[in-house]
């Protein structure tokens, strides 16, 4: 009969575990994408006064990783509104870091269409998402008329 040593049988067992542990999947699922949406509109603006105006707009924020996503959707803006500086009716449009009534620095640029849909992609740091998750960001549109911003909105998580 043979009899195995005790050092045999431990090299076995590392040598096994070894196996198992190069052989093993990562079996987690990615993380779900977030979506943050926002309504704006003039009398979300801080900039004394705020503007109680026609205009108004959606945004629609879906983060997967760092990647961003964003959709943004005006209505109502005045004929003949036009960006700060120039004739464009494509107007600048950022995600910017403040709580609700507090202004912020950018730190997403987006952009914005007269009375219109507008869509684009961006990659973000984790200070970023740190400060979406918190309610500490808005998406603020900028016109010729108001270059610090026409309407605004706060980004609230919905799933």
């Amino acid at each position: 009969m043979h009899r195995i040593s005790p050092l045999t049988l431990a090299g076995a067992v590392l040598c096994a575990a070894a196996v198992t542990a190069c052989n093993s999947r990562d079996t987690a699922a990615p993380p779900k994408p977030e979506q943050y949406t926002a309504s704006l509109s003039g009398s979300n603006e801080t900039t004394p006064p705020a503007l109680i105006i026609g205009a108004t707009g959606s945004a629609t924020i879906t983060v997967n990783g760092h990647d961003l996503a964003w959709t943004l959707t005006t209505a109502n803006f005045a004929s003949g509104t036009t960006a700060p500086g120039s004739s464009s009716t494509t107007l600048p449009a950022h995600i910017h870091v403040g709580a609700a009534g507090v202004s912020g620095g950018i730190v997403v640029p987006l952009s914005a269409t007269v009375n219109g849909t507008t869509s684009g992609t961006a990659t973000v740091v984790d200070s970023v998402l740190t400060h979406l998750r918190a309610g500490d960001a808005y998406v603020n549109v900028h016109t010729a008329a108001r270059p610090s911003g026409e309407i605004r909105g706060q980004l609230t998580r919905v799933q």
